[in-house]
């Protein structure tokens, strides 16, 4: 498995709270300039019942902050307007664009050249369907390109700085992204679907409880006060 690149320089990490954010928070997390690093928190798949997600979601993500000792930006969040399906690909795919805008835009307001976005186009489900994957791969590759693009244009006009969206787990499988989760020994309980009361949640739980590796950590590692990763 070929380990994501991360930038050597401080970032905008965009956030939902789940495994490949908690994955890419620790990795940031071990970078020498991690104070100037910044968490966005963010939703960018269904958007149903934001009303219960959102305030769960929150405090996964300042959990994860507090665990790994990264600064969350606590005033400005990618989350959806309003509420729209799943199934509204127009929706859904204009909700990421504007949250991309607003990320790299406040990125180039903080002086960075760097936005990290998680997404990733495994389901969390056993069976994939890879051509499906392979055209949500590409799709989120060009639409962090093009925010990107958009967001220096319009800061280049007021002396700003080139911005940069990476996507660097967007094509991993979810034993990849297990097994990187094992390697990192991230605090797995500190997603926000560890709480599995909450719409989708249980779905999530169960794939990486059905991983090998990520399974056993579910089952040894509960968060508390003192929960670290290991640098």
């Amino acid at each position: 498995m070929q380990i994501p690149r991360f930038p050597n320089e401080p970032c905008l990490l965009i956030t939902d709270a789940g495994l490949g954010s908690l994955i890419l928070s620790a990795m940031a997390a071990e970078q020498p300039n991690k104070d100037a690093t910044r968490l966005y928190p963010a939703w960018w798949t269904s958007q149903d019942d934001m009303d219960i997600r959102i305030p769960a979601i929150d405090r996964a993500i300042e959990m994860q902050a507090d665990l790994l000792s990264l600064q969350l930006i606590r005033d400005r969040a990618g989350y959806p307007e309003e509420a729209g399906p799943r199934s509204n690909p127009a929706s859904l795919g204009t909700h990421q664009t504007r949250m991309l805008l607003d990320a790299a835009t406040l990125a180039i307001e903080l002086g960075l050249k760097r936005v990290i976005w998680p997404i990733r186009a495994a389901e969390p489900s056993d069976e994939s369907d890879e051509v499906a994957n392979l055209d949500t791969i590409a799709t989120a590759i060009d639409r962090a390109l093009l925010a990107a693009r958009l967001a220096t244009l319009d800061a280049q006009e007021h002396g700003g700085v080139e911005v940069i969206i990476e996507t660097p787990i967007v094509d991993l499988t979810n034993h990849e992204l297990s097994d990187l989760a094992a390697d990192l020994n991230v605090p797995i309980n500190a997603c926000w679907w560890s709480d599995t009361t909450l719409p989708d949640a249980q779905v999530h739980f169960n794939c990486w409880n059905q991983e090998p590796t990520t399974a056993s950590m579910l089952e040894h590692r509960p968060v508390n006060g003192s929960q670290a990763v290991n640098h």
